[in-house]
């Protein structure tokens, strides 16, 4: 049976308001939201929001494309700081050691970041870029832990040629190392979804079981996407296990065992389908476990999908890209009114949970929207 508190969810989802803010003087449309919760500029490191008794599945937040790029800024955590709620990193699963994932664009075998770590002591104390993915978890766990109570946090890993389970590089690895650098109390994870209430992820999200705002204060929600390298090397039929199918799996088998708590992170599908449920790709035993989609806000907008099933069941979706929607903006300097109302149309009308893109100095485009369900 559902818990009380997923009961005043769903509730507290029901109800309808008109969303107001004289941000860059927009008319503010009609929002599925909290009475009198009004989109709001986001503050990350804590202070109080008009969403906090929001669910998160009803909030849409922003957030930056590759966040680990120098070309950004000089620390990962420095979006963080402007205002977003979601970051990205590529990892190439290269050497031997959990710790060992490569941090980079392009370059599998080095790593090429902002993500900093620390040599020496006193004097001969050094600060040095280019750290692995454990340095960028451990990047994040400092922001954290010197702003308590900051707002959620989407973590999106997109692992460029997949998983390395072989080599000591697989789901299990990459879960004990993102719960030991990011720390497992900073961490919004599938088990902490269920509870005793529900039995797969699908049946709490179709529930309305999202935790709200508030409640996920502090927290990280973490999820690994099929790279794009990845994908090439199954067009070659060289790696027929995706990283979503193969998290997907090991997500349902930890479930299984009753170890469901050991897994750190969401499976989130990369290839929605316009043509009805897309998890419908893969066996019965897994469909249940995707509640997070993932893909380019032009697909999303551009492929006849029917995005408004995706926000009805609750579902998270994830819209990349969003200066490539027509009409396109700069990928890097836009006119920041532009920026604030391309967020605000895939808020309400893409249905996002969370839009990403490559700006770094346009605020408006940090504002929490109510997602239009």
């Amino acid at each position: 049976m559902p818990s009380d508190r997923s009961t005043a969810r769903s509730r507290r989802r029901g109800a309808c308001a008109l969303a107001v803010t004289a941000l860059l003087g927009l008319t503010a449309p009609q929002v599925c939201a909290a009475p009198g919760h009004a989109a709001t500029i986001a503050d990350p490191t804590g202070a109080a929001s008009a969403f906090d008794s929001v669910p998160l599945s009803d909030i849409s937040v922003s957030g930056l494309h590759n966040a680990y790029d120098k070309g950004k800024s000089k620390s990962i955590t420095t979006g963080l700081d402007l205002g977003a709620h979601l970051l990205e990193i590529d990892a190439y699963s290269t050497y031997g050691t959990p710790g060992g994932w490569v941090v980079s664009h392009s370059d599998p075998l080095v790593n090429d970041n902002n993500c900093t770590y620390t040599t020496g002591s006193g004097v001969f104390r050094t600060t040095w870029q280019n750290g692995s993915l454990r340095t960028c978890l451990d990047d994040l766990r400092a922001w954290s832990d010197a702003h308590p109570g900051h707002d959620p946090v989407y973590l999106k890993l997109e692992l460029k040629w997949g998983f390395r389970s072989h080599a000591g590089m697989g789901p299990t690895e990459l879960d004990q190392l993102v719960a030991k650098h990011l720390g497992a109390d900073h961490l919004f994870s599938p088990a902490d979804m269920l509870g005793t209430a529900y039995p797969t992820l699908d049946a709490a999200a179709q529930a309305g079981a999202w935790p709200t705002w508030n409640e996920l204060r502090g927290k990280f929600i973490v999820f690994p996407i099929t790279g794009t390298i990845e994908n090439r090397l199954a067009d070659y039929e060289l790696d027929n296990l995706s990283t979503e199918q193969e998290y997907a799996q090991h997500v349902a088998d930890l479930s299984a065992a009753g170890r469901l708590a050991e897994a750190a992170m969401w499976p989130a599908m990369t290839r929605p389908s316009p043509d009805g449920d897309p998890r419908l790709l893969y066996a019965a035993a897994l469909r249940p476990w995707f509640v997070v989609f993932d893909t380019q806000a032009t697909r999303w907008l551009n492929g006849g999908y029917a995005l408004s099933w995706y926000c009805r069941n609750h579902y998270l979706t994830v819209e990349g890209s969003a200066e490539s929607v027509a009409p396109a903006l700069d990928d890097t300097h836009p006119d920041p009114t532009a920026a604030a109302q391309r967020v605000r149309y895939l808020a309400q009308q893409g249905h996002s949970s969370a839009t990403t893109f490559d700006w770094m100095n346009t605020p408006g485009a940090y504002t929490l929207w109510s997602r239009n369900c």
